[in-house]
Order: C-alpha cells, then sequence, then structure tokens
C-alpha cells in the first residue's frame, strides 16, 4: 500500500550566473526587444505618413524624431513622439490646435477604428497591438523648427530636436555603441519596477539621464557594467531637474516636479531599489525578474 503523504515535486534549481552569463542573458533580452518592435513600429508610420498626405494642399511629407529614430524605442515601454514637418501648406497658417484636429480627422478617416485622441502638443494613436504613437505638427524654419507652446495655441520659438539626438550618438559612439543598447534595457527595467505613470521617468528623461550618465564614462563597455552604472548614476540624477538642449521645454523631466519633490524621491528609491537587484543577481531569474 503506498504512502498516503502528498509526492514534493522537485525544487527547481537555478545555476548561478556569471558575469559574461548576465551579459549574455541580457543581450538575449535585448534581442527580444528588437525583434518585436521596429518593423512595426515602422509600418504604423508609414500608415500615418500615407493618412497625412491624402490632400495635395495640406501636405505632411517628413516624420521623424522620437525614441524611433533614435533607435531606443521598446514596444510599449516607450514614448514614441514623431514630428510631423508642415512644409508650403495651408495649415502653416492655421493655429496648433487647427491643425491638430486637421490631422486627427484624417487619421480617423484612415483608421476609422483605431483610436486617436486629441491633446494640447498631439495627436495620440493607439494601435490595436498595444503600440502608440504621438504625432506633434512642426513648421520647419532655417535654425530648427516650431512646434505648439505648451500652454497656449500657438507656436512656439524655434526648437532644435536633432541636438539631442547628436549628443545621443556622441555619447553612444564614445562608449564603443553600447549607450543605446543600455538605454532600451533600463527602459525595461522602469516599465517593470515603476509602475505609477505619475512617477515614472519618460523615455526622452531616461536618454537624457544616459547622456549625463555615460558622458564621461570610463568604465567596462558590457552591457551589465553599463546598466549598473546607470542604475546608480540615475538615483541621484533624478532628483535635478535635467534642462532640455532641444528648447522644446524648460526641462526634459518637468513632469516630475522640482528638485527634491516627492515623486523625484518615489524614483530615486526606485532606482536605487534595481541598482540593488543588479547587483545581487545571481540566476537568470533574479536577472528576468527585474524586466517587463
Amino acid at each position: 500500500m503506498g504512502g498516503s503523504g502528498s509526492r514534493r515535486l522537485p525544487r527547481r534549481f537555478d545555476p548561478e550566473l556569471s558575469e559574461d552569463q548576465m551579459t549574455g542573458r541580457l543581450r538575449e533580452k535585448l534581442r527580444e526587444y528588437n525583434s518585436r518592435d521596429a518593423d512595426t513600429i515602422r509600418r504604423h508610420i508609414s500608415t500615418l505618413r500615407d493618412a497625412l498626405e491624402i490632400r495635395d494642399d495640406d501636405v505632411v511629407p517628413t516624420l521623424f524624431g522620437g525614441s524611433t529614430s533614435r533607435n531606443t524605442f521598446v514596444q510599449g515601454l516607450s514614448d514614441s513622439d514623431v514630428l510631423a514637418i508642415i512644409n508650403d501648406s495651408s495649415l502653416t497658417g492655421r493655429r496648433p490646435s487647427e491643425v491638430i484636429q486637421h490631422m486627427a480627422g484624417l487619421i480617423r478617416q484612415r483608421l476609422p477604428r483605431t483610436q486617436v485622441i486629441t491633446g494640447n502638443l498631439a495627436v495620440t494613436v493607439r494601435f490595436s497591438d498595444g503600440n502608440k504613437i504621438q504625432l506633434l505638427p512642426a513648421i520647419r524654419r532655417k535654425d530648427g523648427v516650431r512646434i505648439s507652446d505648451p500652454g497656449h495655441d500657438r507656436w512656439s520659438d524655434v526648437v532644435r530636436p536633432d541636438r539631442f539626438a547628436s549628443r545621443l550618438t556622441r555619447v553612444n559612439q564614445a562608449n564603443s555603441g553600447q549607450v543605446v543598447p543600455t538605454v532600451k534595457l533600463m527602459k525595461g527595467m522602469v516599465a517593470r519596477n515603476i509602475r505609477s505613470d505619475r512617477d515614472r521617468p519618460s523615455g526622452y528623461h531616461l536618454e537624457s539621464l544616459a547622456i549625463d550618465a555615460f558622458r564621461n564614462y570610463r568604465g567596462p563597455t558590457d552591457l551589465t557594467s553599463m546598466l549598473k552604472h546607470y542604475t546608480q548614476f540615475s538615483s541621484k540624477a533624478v532628483l535635478q531637474p535635467i534642462k532640455d538642449p532641444t528648447g522644446q521645454s524648460r526641462h526634459v523631466d518637468d513632469n516630475l516636479g522640482g528638485t527634491g519633490s516627492a515623486q523625484r524621491k518615489r524614483a530615486s528609491v526606485a532606482f536605487r531599489e534595481m541598482s540593488n537587484k543588479l547587483e545581487d543577481c545571481r540566476t537568470e531569474r533574479d536577472l528576468d525578474n527585474l524586466f517587463d
């Protein structure tokens, strides 16, 4: 007669990872992010471009910008802002609110079953696959572009979104091309570990923190070392606003309030906890639990 006690399932054994194995697992996570985003986002942007080129006198021929153009986009984890440049069009004489409503109308005609939301600065398109793209109307000038002025229904002073992209590119190149992959991984960690939209740094903010973190970095350029440095640096740097080099706003992180705000303190604690978890990672399961 068999025993009456319940059988215990063998406990799963997770072997401890070496530093090299941890870096290898981070590369695998990066491949997962890369494989699921770029082609889909390009198709969505192409669809939006076609929708906005329906009428010859209201052509919006160039779409660029946001984390998509900087190759730091991660599906569902980052802000994908796209500037819609208005050239030689009757739209250039209209107020931003009129342009936004006009763009939204064209998109709804093309994508009647897709959620299209208008705001003070942009048109937000939420696709059924979970991707969200924000279209910011802009007017090109010789020295930059003008976008909607936050808080006012007028065009802003000239801004230079290319300046930010150039800074990120320079820092990335100076660190063996590993800053952009590290930013993608950080976005995955932030999505998992900072659940509140109110406290979560934007993708633009995370990229700005990366520029500051790696501008004078002299450490190893493997993903593990860089991600550890990035989280540790950010736990302190997030407490202070970062000036926006493009001129789009005063700071890249105004949504978190002023220096030492409650939101910034909560974000700082979250970054510090992520840093500690990275240091304490011993197994593949430990590492996977850090990412969304």
